[in-house]
């Protein structure tokens, strides 16, 4: 596109000096290299490197005793290379070692042939009602608006007019076209959104106006929301594929309550692992879809993709056992403790400690405890005495497992 304008002399002052910028983030971009040592799209930055190590690092610190040397780690990938080289960076981080399996069919769900929610996610991922939801967005009158702002800043007005009637294969990857002005000022928005993590000095910002920044970023979290996250209220096929991932964390946990060796359990996927999980778990801003009949925005969601999703976006939970073999756990997102969703109770009002028990009755899609094992004494937690955790506290109790699952 840029290449096309530069031809017709449709470039302003600031396109023609992104022209070289946009030569060396694509440089930049094939000097990153992965573990198999293949280079370009889809590997880590040093920027992505070091915030897995950290994630890492304060894991083993909140986590010391479960990293002496004793107790046994669990890693499992999606078998990507890029989740792969996570896993290795975190327990980089840690300062372990591991043997890391690979387990698709769990952190790689939505393109496991072999599901039984293969066909059904497939057809709702590529289906009609996905595709008029995004459609509808970028149709709207402040999707334009922000994409003729952004645009003017590169191109001439003439060009600008034509872009209506006209389409641009993506560079090196011809079946990719760009049509119209909002899918062109998009991919001027995702280069500005990715240069941070690459290095240099860049000047991708001085086309963005930060008035128009929510609304790109509403247009990203579209697709994402409906084709993978909370979707449709009432509607769970976005985001049921990963509900054996769910299980499988809850069984972990489980087994470890129960003296197995297992102290902690690391599993690591995708921005495409994470979203459905988030939304299985109802965690903030993924807690419900919306009607059918509206599309989500800013009005009736406060599901932010930046903040469901960041870069080494991880869900931890800790668990803990007290001498009467009673279990509680707590759940850091994004590395902040956080409480449950609502349908899930805690040991007492205002802590952020459950019952092991509680959470095998409440997280369970279409689940509803009635709690009968969510307080301490009543079999299901820890016992009441000194060793409990108080509202908020941290817990006297023994540390018994961590389980993490990151991207």
């Amino acid at each position: 596109m840029l290449q096309a304008a530069a031809a017709e002399g449709q470039l302003t002052e600031l396109g023609e000096r992104l022209i070289p910028q946009v030569h060396a983030l694509h440089a930049a971009n094939e000097q990153l290299t992965g573990p198999d040592g293949a280079s370009g799209y889809g590997n880590l930055t040093e920027v992505g490197r070091g915030e897995l190590r950290g994630i890492g690092k304060r894991n083993a610190q909140r986590n010391q005793w479960l990293f002496d040397g004793a107790h046994d780690i669990a890693v499992t990938s999606s078998g990507q290379d890029r989740a792969t080289e996570s896993a290795e960076l975190v327990l980089d981080g840690l300062g372990r070692r591991a043997d890391i399996t690979e387990t698709p069919e769990l952190l790689y769900a939505h393109k496991d042939k072999a599901a039984e929610s293969f066909a059904r996610y497939s057809e709702w991922k590529n289906g009609e009602v996905v595709k008029a939801k995004v459609r509808h967005a970028h149709e709207s009158p402040a999707a334009r608006e922000a994409a003729v702002g952004l645009l003017s800043h590169i191109f001439t007005p003439e060009f600008l007019e034509s872009l209506d009637d006209r389409s641009f294969q993506g560079r090196g990857n011809p079946d990719k076209t760009v049509s119209g002005p909002v899918e062109a000022a998009l991919q001027f928005y995702n280069l500005y959104l990715i240069a941070p993590a690459m290095g240099g000095d860049w000047i991708f910002h001085e086309y963005i106006d930060p008035a128009d920044g929510p609304t790109f970023a509403w247009l990203l979290d579209v697709e994402d929301f409906y084709e993978k996250g909370p979707g449709i209220a009432g509607e769970t096929v976005s985001y049921d594929n990963y509900e054996p991932l769910l299980d499988d964390v809850l069984r972990g946990m489980r087994d470890r309550a129960n003296g197995g060796p297992v102290a902690a359990d690391f599993r690591f996927g995708h921005a495409k692992t994470i979203i459905p999980l988030a939304a299985l778990l109802r965690l903030p801003g993924s807690e419900a879809g919306v009607p059918a009949d509206e599309v989500m925005d800013r009005s009736n969601s406060a599901w932010r993709g930046d903040a469901v999703s960041p870069m080494a976006a991880n869900i931890q939970w800790d668990e803990f056992q007290n001498t009467a073999g009673e279990t509680i756990v707590r759940m850091l997102y994004n590395e902040a403790e956080i409480p449950f969703h609502a349908g899930c109770e805690p040991i007492a009002e205002g802590s952020r400690f459950y019952t092991l028990d509680e959470l095998e009755s409440c997280l369970p899609l279409g689940a509803s405890s009635d709690h009968a094992h969510a307080h301490l004494g009543t079999g299901g937690g820890a016992g009441s005495g000194p060793d409990s955790p108080g509202p908020g506290s941290s817990t006297s109790s023994a540390r018994l497992s961590s389980a993490l699952t990151a991207f």
